[in-house]
C-alpha cells in the first residue's frame, strides 16, 4: 500500500524538527572540537526515490558515509556524510597533532581515525535524536554506526531500499554543519521510515494559548 504524501502543514513542523535536531547535533560537534559550528537552514521535504542521491552531492560524489539505524517509535536510517576531501579536516579536529598528510581514503585510515569516526557519528546521532525524540515524544535509539566510503548513490540506495515496496519517495530530513575556520562541512539526513512515522505535534491554537480555567 502507498503511502499518502504529507501535508504542507505537516512538512512545515517537520522542519522545524529538522533544525531541532541538527541544531542539538551542531551544539555537541562545536564541543567536541571546540571551535563554532554554524547550522545552514534545514529542510524537510519529500524526495522521489531515484532523485535522493542528488541532495547527498550527486550520484557518483565520493563520501565518508556514517549511517545508524533509528529503532524506537520512529523507525528510520540516521546519515551523516562528508566528502572525501573532508576527512582529513575531520580528523585534524577530533585528533590534533595526528599523523602529517592524512589520506582520505579507507585504506589510508588507522583503527584510531576510524574509532573517532565512529564516535563522532555516535554522539551527533545522540544528540540529534535526542532533540527529535522530544518534540515527536517517542523514544528513538540509534544503532552502531557503520562506516563506509563509496559513491553517495551506493549509500542511498541501500538505505533506501526498504521504502521502495511502500512509496515513490523518502521524506527527508536534511540539514548542513560547517566549521567556517578549518573549511569542513557535514551533511545530515534523516530518513524515516514512512510506516512507522507518528505525525508531527500540531502547533497549539492561539486561542488556548495562555488561556486561564475561570473559578
Amino acid at each position: 500500500m502507498r503511502r499518502r504524501p504529507r501535508s504542507r502543514g505537516d512538512l512545515s513542523r517537520f522542519q522545524e524538527i529538522s533544525e531541532a535536531g541538527a541544531r542539538n547535533a551542531a551544539t555537541a560537534l562545536s564541543q567536541m572540537i571546540g571551535r563554532p559550528v554554524h547550522l545552514d537552514v534545514p529542510w524537510a521535504k519529500p524526495v522521489p526515490l531515484e532523485d535522493v542521491p542528488e541532495i547527498a552531492g550527486g550520484a557518483r560524489r565520493v563520501v565518508c558515509a556514517l549511517s545508524l539505524k533509528v529503532y524506537g517509535g520512529a523507525r528510520g536510517n540516521l546519515l551523516l556524510l562528508f566528502g572525501e576531501e573532508q576527512v582529513p579536516r575531520l580528523l585534524d579536529l577530533l585528533l590534533p597533532g595526528g599523523a602529517d598528510g592524512r589520506g582520505a581514503s579507507s585504506a589510508a585510515l588507522s583503527d584510531l581515525d576510524r574509532s573517532a569516526l565512529r564516535e563522532v557519528a555516535n554522539i551527533l546521532a545522540a544528540a540529534y535524536l535526542n532533540a527529535v525524540s522530544h518534540l515527536l515524544g517517542v523514544s528513538l535509539l540509534p544503532s552502531i554506526p557503520g562506516l563506509a566510503f563509496d559513491m553517495a548513490g551506493a549509500v542511498t540506495d541501500f538505505l533506501l531500499i526498504e521504502q521502495a515496496p511502500v512509496s515513490d519517495s523518502a521524506l527527508v530530513l536534511a540539514s548542513e554543519i560547517r566549521e567556517p575556520r578549518s573549511g569542513l562541512r557535514g551533511e545530515f539526513f534523516f530518513l524515516p521510515d514512512p510506516k512507522s512515522l507518528p505525525p508531527p505535534p500540531a502547533d497549539e491554537p492561539p486561542s488556548r494559548r495562555g488561556r486561564r480555567r475561570k473559578r
